[in-house]
């Protein structure tokens, strides 16, 4: 089975003065057949405060050709009222939210995180931040040149054990490199729904593990890295996920007997890959 992507500058959380458009793809789940979709939004020093609620919106279902089923809103926040006195809502900061699904047959399903989400909450939850200032690169960067593969001499790193977040390991990259090192590998960082976890169970793809960081201190270990002539590789794992994934964990709650986004390899392929010994570096 193919599927068509959606442009990615259409789906997650998307900020433009102040403003949040949410898209979410979910091909079957439409509104004729009496599915409703939500976003539940909460400033992050909002969080754990009891008196003070996420803020629900509704989605707008439509079906693109030929994507399928596409739910989006538009959300203006900079500025606007809280509802509660003394809420952080409207403000500049983070931002955690999470999807909801309310089908006929199942009743509410709650918590599903946002598979395109560019930043991560605690736990199963995304985020985005308003206010968001882009990362400003150092003047080498733009000069920068990966070395030959041939010439790399190559360090992996599990951000977890190295110093446990990426601003500790940003700041070995002096010692990396005095040891001669000159490209390091650095296990997943896409976020789990396990506090352990190497990261091979991701439940999203495009956002850093809230136990890292932020995407920023990503982008500042890349600059720094560069800058002691340190090529970076970034392993990630598109081959299974965890059950907390947005498109196993929706699909499997919803009883559907199939998932458009479960792919199905011809049984030659599948044979072969079965036998392929697990230790195989890809």
């Amino acid at each position: 089975m193919a599927l068509n992507l959606l442009p990615l500058n259409q789906l997650g959380a998307i900020e433009t003065n102040g403003t949040v458009a949410f898209g979410l793809w979910l091909p079957w789940v439409s509104a004729a057949d009496g599915n409703q979709v939500s976003v539940k939004v909460i400033h992050e020093a909002d969080q754990f405060l009891q008196a003070i609620a996420p803020r629900e919106f509704p989605l707008t279902n439509e079906f693109r050709e030929p994507y399928g089923d596409f739910w989006s809103a538009t959300v203006p926040i900079a500025g606007t009222a809280p509802e509660v006195p003394g809420s952080a809502w409207g403000s500049a900061g983070r931002y955690v939210y999470r999807y909801t699904i309310r089908n006929p047959a199942i009743g509410l399903l709650d918590w599903i995180i946002d598979p395109y989400a560019r930043e991560l909450g605690v736990g199963k939850l995304s985020a985005f931040t308003l206010g968001y200032q882009p990362y400003v690169w150092s003047a080498p960067e733009q000069n920068w040149k990966t070395p030959a593969l041939t010439d790399l001499i190559l360090y992996e790193i599990n951000i977890a054990e190295l110093g446990g977040d990426l601003e500790r390991a940003r700041d070995r990259m002096a010692y990396l490199s005095d040891l001669g090192v000159n490209a390091v590998e650095i296990m997943p960082l896409s976020n789990v729904g396990v506090s352990v976890d190497w990261g091979y169970l991701p439940i999203g793809y495009f956002g850093i593990d809230e136990r890292f960081g932020r995407r920023s201190d990503f982008q500042q270990l890349v600059d720094i890295a560069h800058q002691h002539g340190i090529a970076v590789i970034v392993d990630m794992v598109y081959g299974h996920t965890g059950v907390d994934f947005a498109y196993y964990d929706a699909y499997t709650r919803l009883r559907y007997h199939d998932n458009p986004f479960r792919v199905r390899l011809p049984r030659t392929i599948s044979a072969i890959l079965e036998r392929v010994p697990t230790s195989t570096a890809s």
